[in-house]
Order: structure tokens, then C-alpha cells, then sequence
């Protein structure tokens, strides 16, 4: 077995750490953790929310897969002991928004490889066959923040254009309805932009759970975490059961699995081949070539001159068959 890993940081001057957190426990569990950037800025003795989350789950997911037993149970059990440990570590008060992460996972069973993923972190198999969850919820917000960009864009002009990307992050994260107190968009220009994810994300029969979402931003999308009841609620880890089934669970035959890469969704789009390099080109060509994230792999987020739209990391297992 040969082992790939990195974990870098969406700002470019690499003085701070992001929100990923990666795993590897060679004979018994390897992971990608992405814990969710707090659009309030909390941070707890120096460490952001969101890698406060990845942080205590991955230290978990060590602690209980180190025994092989664990690894066989239910994968509804597995998230309910990793969201009882994330609880008990996040009842200080410090949090006025769950701390949250994403789980990715590689466990070692014997005869079988078992993949686990509960949000939008990813696995590729054998450089080809790729699990990655997505949330119905997150296309809405991007769908309205490439709108709102677009606007932006026109508004700040080509020599601001950090100036718009953060205005738009701004408008998207704290909601509509605090960029229009502001005086930084029109009542028109956010029905328009609501409009537009409405019938972009063909929900047109839920639009008033769109337009109360996008004009609360963000900062509110907590609400729908291991929920039910929402065409947006979603399971993640946040302390809290996940409750509505939208993991993935995988076994696969040692002997069919040549190659693995757990990645975080920092990464839009996996690499041709399965190398380390490769991620880091394709990631680098992919920024080149979309430095807003519009187009193909558009995103809640978009670069700026100081950040990469977002934290990135990958753990690669190769050569796993000789």
C-alpha cells in the first residue's frame, strides 16, 4: 500500500488553518473530515467551529474504529456514537450554531473494505467509480449566489472584484434580507436573484421555502440539520442523530479495490489519474480556468486574491492488490 495526503488551507498565505481535518489509522479506519465554516466567525481557544468539529469527530472515529467489532456496526450506530462525542465537546455555550463536519470514510474489515459517507465529502474507487452526496439545499444557495455574483461583478467593477465576492458572500450568508437593511441590493434584485434559484433548482412548488431560506442566508441553514419535515432538511454531523438515512454505505471485496481517494469537496472535480500531483494540477487548472466558480463546478463561494473558494484535502491508498 502506498498512502497520498494533504490538507491545505483556503488562504493563500498558509498563516491559517482551515476547517478540513484528515485521518489515517493504517489497519483500521482513513477519513476526510470538512467541518462547516461558521458564517459568525466563532472561534473556541484558537480553533474555527468548523475545525473544531472535524477535529473532535475525526479524534472519535480513531478512538471507537481502533476495535475491528466497531467497524461492523450499523453505520446508524457508528454516526450516533460519533454525534454523542461531538455533543458533549460542544456544550460550553460558545456555539450559537452547531459546530458541523462531514464524514468520509475507509474502514479496514477484513476481507472487505466498507466506505462510509454522511455529507458532501467524497470517495473515488479504483480511479473511476465515485460516491459524493450532494444537498439540495446547497444548490439553491449557489444557484442564487452565481446570480447575485453576476450583479456584483457589474456593480463593483473589474478592479474590485474581491470587493464583489464578498459582498455576495455576505448577502448569500447572512441573508437577503440583511444585505437589502444594508443598502447593498435592491427589494427587486433579490426577488430577482430568488426568482432565479427558484426555477434554476426546478422548485417551483416549494418557493416559499426558497425565499424564506435565501432572505434568512446561511447563518439559518442549521435549522434543517437531522431534521425532517423540509424539502432542505439534510443529515449531517453536528452533535445531534442524524435521522433521515442520507448516508452512503458501501462493501467492497478487498480483491476488486485497486485504489481509494477520500476527499473533501474543496476539490470540484477528481483528477484524470490517481496521484497526489494530479489533484493539485486539476484543482490548479480548474481555478485558472474558473476563478469565480460560475460555470461547471460553480459554487457557494468563489476565490479572492487572499483564498481558494474553499479548504481542500485528499488521502490516496494505492497499490492495494500488488
Amino acid at each position: 500500500m502506498q498512502i497520498e495526503a494533504a490538507s491545505i488551507s483556503k488562504y493563500r498565505d498558509g498563516l491559517r488553518t482551515g476547517d478540513d481535518v484528515i485521518l489515517t489509522l493504517p489497519g483500521a479506519v482513513f477519513g476526510v473530515f470538512d467541518g462547516a465554516t461558521d458564517v459568525r466567525g466563532t472561534i473556541v481557544n484558537g480553533v474555527p467551529a468548523g475545525r473544531f468539529a472535524a477535529l473532535v469527530v475525526a479524534q472519535s472515529t480513531a478512538q471507537i474504529l481502533q476495535d475491528p467489532a466497531n467497524r461492523c456496526l450499523p453505520a446508524e450506530t457508528i454516526f450516533a456514537r460519533l454525534s454523542v462525542d461531538l455533543h458533549d465537546r460542544t456544550q460550553s455555550g460558545a456555539f450559537v450554531i452547531p459546530p458541523s463536519t462531514t464524514v468520509a470514510l475507509a474502514l479496514d474489515c477484513d476481507d472487505e473494505w466498507r466506505f462510509l459517507v454522511l455529507g458532501d465529502s467524497g470517495i473515488r474507487l479504483n480511479g473511476a467509480d465515485v460516491l459524493h452526496p450532494t444537498k439540495l439545499i446547497d444548490k439553491v444557495s449557489t444557484s442564487a449566489r452565481v446570480a447575485l455574483f453576476k450583479y456584483m461583478r457589474d456593480k463593483f467593477g473589474p478592479t474590485a472584484l474581491d470587493a464583489a465576492e464578498m459582498a455576495t458572500r455576505r448577502a448569500i450568508f447572512l441573508g437577503l434580507d440583511q444585505s437589502i437593511a444594508e443598502n447593498n441590493i435592491t427589494t427587486g434584485l433579490a426577488e430577482a436573484v430568488i426568482e432565479t434559484a427558484t426555477q434554476s433548482c426546478h422548485l417551483a412548488e416549494h418557493a416559499d421555502a426558497v425565499e424564506n431560506f435565501l432572505r434568512s442566508g446561511i447563518c439559518k441553514q442549521y435549522h434543517f440539520a437531522n431534521s425532517t419535515g423540509s424539502v432542505f432538511s439534510f443529515d449531517t454531523m453536528n452533535g445531534t442523530p442524524p435521522c433521515l438515512g442520507q448516508w452512503l454505505d458501501r462493501r467492497y471485496p478487498k480483491s476488486s479495490i485497486q485504489s481509494i481517494e477520500l476527499f473533501s469537496d474543496g476539490f470540484p472535480t477528481p483528477p484524470q489519474t490517481v496521484s497526489l500531483a494530479d489533484w493539485q494540477d486539476t484543482f490548479t487548472r480548474t481555478e485558472r480556468n474558473d476563478f469565480h466558480m460560475l460555470g461547471e463546478f460553480a459554487a457557494v463561494k468563489g476565490a479572492t486574491s487572499s483564498e481558494h473558494y474553499d479548504d481542500r484535502s485528499v488521502v490516496i491508498l494505492k497499490g492495494l492488490n500488488g
